[in-house]
């Protein structure tokens, strides 16, 4: 059994690994999706039927908001911007899941993929961001962390996220005979 300080400690840390995850992952879309902006733009429209006029001012945004979020918390924010985060990714997720099973053919360019269509394990990765973004309030701690121990949160943070991203890529060869 845990003490209540290395309790304490534990969920502070686990917090920030969760912290430091989704902004990763904010991070990573963003770049993804400014990396081929006009095919992200062009799905808004063709998997999503947002009018072409309205894609071309809700791409935009959708990257503003995801890379604001990913920078505010990199720089140390919250609670605020972990709940704008849950907010985002949540109704990201609910409508991606929602366009899955009501359209054969779905492309969201999330990372930058985007050619490729979106499978079961995109959207099992959406889950899982959320999921890690709502487990962030149920471990938040106030207890400051040493600059060492949130280092270290933010390397396993990285390794998460890139494993989270590269879920299609990593289910499809382990079940590669």
């Amino acid at each position: 059994m845990l003490t209540p300080v290395l309790s304490t400690l534990l969920a502070a840390f686990l917090s920030d690994i969760a912290r430091y995850c989704i902004a990763l992952l904010l991070l990573a879309a963003s770049v993804g999706k400014l990396r081929s902006y006009g095919d992200f733009r062009a799905n808004l429209a063709t998997s999503f039927g947002v009018p072409p006029a309205a894609a071309s001012v809700a791409a935009p945004a959708l990257v503003a908001a995801e890379l604001w979020l990913a920078g505010w918390l990199l720089a140390g924010g919250t609670q605020l911007p972990m709940l704008l985060s849950l907010l985002l990714l949540g109704t990201l997720t609910a409508i991606l899941a929602w366009r899955y099973f009501t359209h054969s053919v779905v492309r969201c360019s999330c990372f930058g993929e985007a050619t490729r269509p979106v499978s079961q394990y995109d959207l099992l990765r959406n889950v899982l961001v959320v999921g890690i973004n709502g487990a962030y309030f149920a471990l938040a701690q106030e207890t400051t962390l040493s600059i060492a121990t949130t280092v270290l949160a933010a390397g396993l943070a990285a390794i998460v996220c890139v494993a989270t991203i590269s879920l299609h890529d990593i289910a499809t060869l382990a079940k590669a005979d």
